[in-house]
């Protein structure tokens, strides 16, 4: 009983740094995207062919990455790879696992068929987000359960231009209070949140916009 009682608080444990993990990760796409009012153009970039591994994607990608910037020279993006469903329309198991994809927000807007042709390895979709209000927390919506895959392991979860806005992370409680009245004052937030964390008790988490 004492084995079974000690797998279970290590899965417990497991799953409570998985959970914290997830959050942060999220957190840290948001504040960037929240940081860069200039990415307005969401892209998803697929393979036509099957790619299971991020060391076989990425450098796929930084090659991409590289003819882009040709044609952009300012170009900023923030991505987030991710993998396609480990099962077929029939649902049975691929053997290597789901494809990669990528999901990426760019600061500039091109043609379909002009940017297809610099991706150069299957299909793309373009969406404008200008109209979405909260894009940061639609970002990291695709930052899901699977980034514990074993695929990621050692592998960077997202992926970003070196030229984007570093969100400021104030961290001492009187900066923090002294921040709220005269920033923020009262401004209503545009998201608000509360959650429990084992370390810290109830999180309320709000978001302010400009």
């Amino acid at each position: 009983m004492a084995e079974v009682k000690a797998n279970e608080d290590s899965e417990f444990k497991m799953e409570i740094m998985r959970d914290f993990s997830l959050r942060r990760t999220r957190a840290r796409i948001v504040r960037l995207v929240d940081s860069n009012h200039d990415l307005r153009a969401f892209l998803t970039l697929t393979f036509n062919y099957d790619v299971p591994g991020l060391r076989e994607a990425n450098p796929i990608f930084n090659k991409f990455i590289k003819r882009l910037k040709r044609m952009v020279p300012e170009l900023k993006y923030i991505a987030v790879p991710e993998f396609q469903s480990d099962t077929d329309f029939y649902g049975r198991k691929k053997i290597n696992g789901g494809s990669v994809h990528y999901h990426l927000l760019v600061n500039f807007e091109m043609s379909h068929d002009k940017l297809e042709k610099i991706w150069g390895q299957g299909f793309i979709k373009i969406n404008r987000v200008k109209h979405i209000n909260h894009l940061g927390l639609y970002i990291s919506k695709y930052v899901g359960k699977n980034l514990f895959d074993i695929r990621y392991f050692g592998m960077r979860k997202i992926l970003a231009s070196k030229n984007l806005e570093q969100p400021i992370i104030i961290t001492v409680l009187k900066e923090i209070k002294e921040f709220i009245a005269n920033a923020i004052g009262n401004i209503p937030p545009v998201f608000e949140n509360k959650y429990r964390s084992d370390w810290l008790g109830i999180i309320h988490y709000r978001m302010y916009g400009q």
